[in-house]
């Protein structure tokens, strides 16, 4: 990396580029061993196989980084990837050293991250520190940065009739607060598979009353998030399902379990309606403050099959919301989205799939609250 940076100043710097970073290594070198003492058991399936330590990542020793690594404003997008998964490649970069390297790319428009790896539910200290790893880094990025990619790793527990997983396990999501003041800079916004609380954009009281201050998002035209996981980063599920599946899901076999991801999105489901509702009353009030955003999506793959969608055109904007479980606005939604849900001039049609759709006169408003 010191080599690649220091020739790579010596460019011309109008010269826009783009880096596809990883390790690179036999595939001895990089496949996973075992610990010692242990041996392989096809049983384990998902559980882990022989993947039963933290996965190894590169990281910058001795700070070195700070004497030797130039800085390079030609560098215009940064991909760390994770590609061709059935061979094991994954970009293998910790979270740190990728944070140190978009500190020495001034001018850096565009970054792909993609940290989904499978880590076990009882690691949960290296899970922790990914994500305060994380936060560090999107307080870090320069401000010259238009798209962000991120795709995460599920950080769920074992099995879905146990509680969720506590990320912060100081209570301040500070990866949340540095995600929201990156977000006002940026034109286009995807997450995949990312632990969020419902109001990460505009954050709301324990009433769901709004705390903007001076949030505006004036270059936003792309939000998409998806693959939602069903539970807050203080591990409160924020979907479930109801507790004669979960009784269910309990009398099974551990390792039938936790072997088959898909048996865990089967079955019936119940959801919190109250973080729905700041769901939409969050979004409601942060894309009233965004003049130029074309589609937002929320998309949530789990039992209650939860999407939103808005889209914006120069005639008509709508606002659509799909779910097994039938959700319906309350006034505070309707406040949020200037929504009339008595009158006569704006309808709100739902049809027998749970699919619902609602004309907004115009949005964002010239005015937003």
């Amino acid at each position: 990396m010191f080599d690649l940076f220091q020739m790579l100043h010596s460019w011309d710097q109008s010269c826009r580029l783009r880096l596809l970073l990883g390790l690179r290594g036999s595939r001895h070198e990089r496949w996973p061993t075992m610990e010692p003492d242990v041996w392989y058991s096809y049983t384990a399936g998902a559980a882990g196989n022989n993947l039963s330590v933290p996965p190894y990542r590169a990281c910058f020793v001795n700070n070195m980084h700070k004497l030797y690594l130039a800085h390079v404003p030609c560098i215009d997008k940064l991909s760390f990837l994770n590609i061709d998964l059935d061979r094991n490649r994954h970009h293998q970069i910790w979270t740190g050293a990728v944070e140190t390297i978009i500190q020495h790319c001034p001018t850096i428009s565009e970054l792909e991250l993609d940290l989904n790896e499978w880590i076990r539910p009882d690691y949960l200290p290296y899970i922790q520190g990914r994500r305060a790893s994380l936060s560090s880094l999107l307080g870090n990025i320069p401000r010259s940065l238009r798209v962000f990619h991120y795709r995460a790793s599920e950080d769920g527990p074992w099995k879905h009739s146990m509680p969720a997983l506590n990320v912060i396990p100081s209570g301040t999501d500070s990866m949340t607060i540095n995600l929201r003041d990156l977000s006002t800079h940026l034109r286009e916004l995807k997450l995949n598979r990312t632990t969020l609380p419902f109001d990460f954009l505009c954050p709301l009281d324990g009433t769901a009353r709004p705390i903007l201050g001076s949030l505006h998002w004036p270059c936003l035209e792309i939000m998409e998030l998806m693959d939602v996981p069903p539970w807050l980063p203080s591990g409160k599920w924020a979907s479930n399902h109801t507790p004669e599946y979960r009784a269910e899901i309990e009398s099974d076999k551990w390792n039938d379990r936790i072997c088959d991801a898909e048996r865990r999105w089967g079955g019936t489901s119940v959801m919190d309606e109250e973080q729905f509702h700041r769901l939409l009353i969050s979004l409601g009030y942060a894309t009233q403050r965004m003049p130029r955003l074309k589609q937002m999506v929320f998309r949530m793959e789990c039992y209650c099959r939860f999407t939103l969608l808005l889209r914006n055109n120069t005639s008509v904007s709508t606002l659509q919301w799909h779910s097994r479980v039938k959700y319906r606005p309350d006034s505070r939604v309707a406040k949020a989205w200037k929504l009339d849900l008595d009158g006569d001039d704006m309808k709100i049609e739902c049809s027998d799939m749970g699919l619902c759709s609602v004309m907004l006169p115009k949005w964002p408003p010239d005015e937003p609250m």
